[in-house]
């Protein structure tokens, strides 16, 4: 069968996903660096400078330190990271929901998790992932959740989710969300890596009907 367009271009965006994400690391932390290699050993580092966005429809001029200017690009890498998951996740669940139109008894609203673990339960999907890999799509899911609705503070349903995979964690309800992966960037880079498998496989089931 052929795989729609609709599909192919949930598939594409997801494959480029990564690129997007981690350019944004590049591009931060290039400029960054610029501005504390020239500013720094001079006395213009804590020197407050006038700027203007062009594209902004207010005209009011903002004044930085090139010192606060550094500090605030190399502090955004966790909600670079985090806004990855978010989008990665979203667009994983709107490929599940369009895929369920041609490989499921009935459409599915994947956005719940008990949609989601349907979804490959399915004669035409259950062999397309492993049970390790539902739970890891489980921990994902659950702390994008975290992000979500609690401002980043692990809940109950995170730490049912995260002992079915790793074990117990180190951390307790209401703590920080961050705190629960020795490297947070990492772990995406994994899910990410872990999504592109899935929905090579859920493309290739397709195009074998």
């Amino acid at each position: 069968m052929e795989v729609p367009s609709n599909i192919l271009s949930i598939i594409s965006r997801i494959n480029q996903s990564e690129n997007n994400w981690k350019a944004i690391f590049m591009a931060i932390w290039q400029h960054s660096e610029k501005i504390k290699s020239h500013f720094q050993n001079t006395g213009e580092w804590n020197k407050k400078i006038s700027f203007q966005l062009p594209l902004s429809k207010n005209n009011v001029e903002h004044y930085y330190t090139p010192y606060q200017l550094y500090s605030i690009l190399t502090s955004r890498d966790g909600e670079f990271t985090i806004g990855h998951l978010l989008t990665l996740f979203s667009l994983f669940e709107d490929l599940l929901n369009q895929s369920s139109k041609i490989l499921c008894s009935s459409e599915l609203t994947t956005s719940k998790w008990e949609n989601m673990k349907n979804f490959f339960k399915e004669d035409k999907t259950k062999d397309i992932l492993f049970i390790n890999e539902i739970n890891e799509l489980n921990l994902a899911k659950k702390t994008r959740n975290c992000y979500i609705h609690t401002g980043g503070k692990i809940d109950s349903e995170w730490i049912k989710a995260y002992k079915e995979v790793k074990g117990d964690p180190i951390v307790s309800i209401g703590d920080e969300l961050n705190k629960g992966f020795p490297n947070i960037f990492h772990q995406i880079e994994e899910w990410n890596e872990l999504i592109m498998k899935i929905s090579s496989r859920i493309k290739t089931k397709i195009e074998n009907l």
